[in-house]
């Protein structure tokens, strides 16, 4: 089973999920991990964009629960929503997993709540980092803030998007940290970042993402398949490692 852990519905739409789900048949995945940020994307979402993205996240998960798993969009300057949205659309809901973007660092200490309740229900905490060239937004995480979520509380599942961009000093900084895994979302597709990440972390610290539609499926899964990995190596990769993450 291949399933994409990173990928972006803009609304709810029949034509838009239509269009992602005909794109995913022609590169071969099963399943995919689905995120919304809301109609608009902004730094700083309001509690009712927050709620906007969930229901968006719900429709399409219950109109498709065969092809999608939701993640729950969350902030530290909403927390009574983001708790009460994680009750409603992972603990009684079809999602699996807590989104944290760019309105805090992931090691923000006002996160403290989410994470515990993250904990209380074994689902993964997938926080997006990365280190740009050009510099970053104004609480953008880098893999370091994702790093310390980890360490300070190692009973988390903790998922850092895009390998922080900056694939071989992010698996050198994270590889102490067994309950720290990385997606290959992402970036270009240059030749060598998977073997460079197994250099330093096992293979069943990364998954597969493609942060469609931002780039493409294909695009992105031949960061996996020119790696030259043993099938059981590829199979973890592009799917086994987050179902068992998942529990899907």
């Amino acid at each position: 089973m291949i399933i994409d852990c990173h990928v972006h519905i803009l609304n709810a739409e029949d034509e838009h999920l239509s269009e992602v789900l005909r794109a995913a048949d022609r590169s071969g995945i099963d399943k995919m991990c689905i995120c919304s940020l809301g109609r608009q994307w902004v730094e700083f979402p309001s509690a009712l964009q927050l709620e906007e993205a969930a229901a968006d996240v719900r429709a399409a998960c219950e109109r498709h629960p065969d092809r999608f798993i939701g993640f729950t969009y969350v902030s530290a300057d909403h927390l009574d929503t983001s708790l009460r949205l994680i009750d409603s659309e992972i603990a009684s809901g079809p999602s699996r997993i807590v989104k944290l973007w760019i309105s805090q660092f992931a090691d923000d200490t006002r996160l403290t709540p989410i994470i515990e309740r993250a904990i209380a229900l074994d689902v993964p905490v997938m926080a997006h980092a990365w280190m740009k060239a050009t510099g970053n937004m104004t609480k953008e995480s880098t893999y370091r803030h994702v790093a310390n979520l980890a360490a300070r509380h190692p009973r988390l599942k903790v998922w850092m998007a895009h390998y922080a961009g900056r694939w071989e000093e992010a698996a050198r900084v994270v590889r102490s940290l067994p309950n720290l895994c990385l997606d290959t979302s992402g970036g270009e597709p240059e030749d060598g970042i998977v073997a460079c990440l197994l250099r330093h972390l096992p293979p069943e610290r990364l998954f597969f993402g493609s942060d469609v539609p931002g780039r493409s499926f294909s695009v992105q899964m031949s960061k996996v398949l020119s790696a030259g990995l043993s099938k059981e190596h590829q199979s973890m990769i592009l799917g086994e490692n987050v179902r068992r993450w998942l529990h899907v």
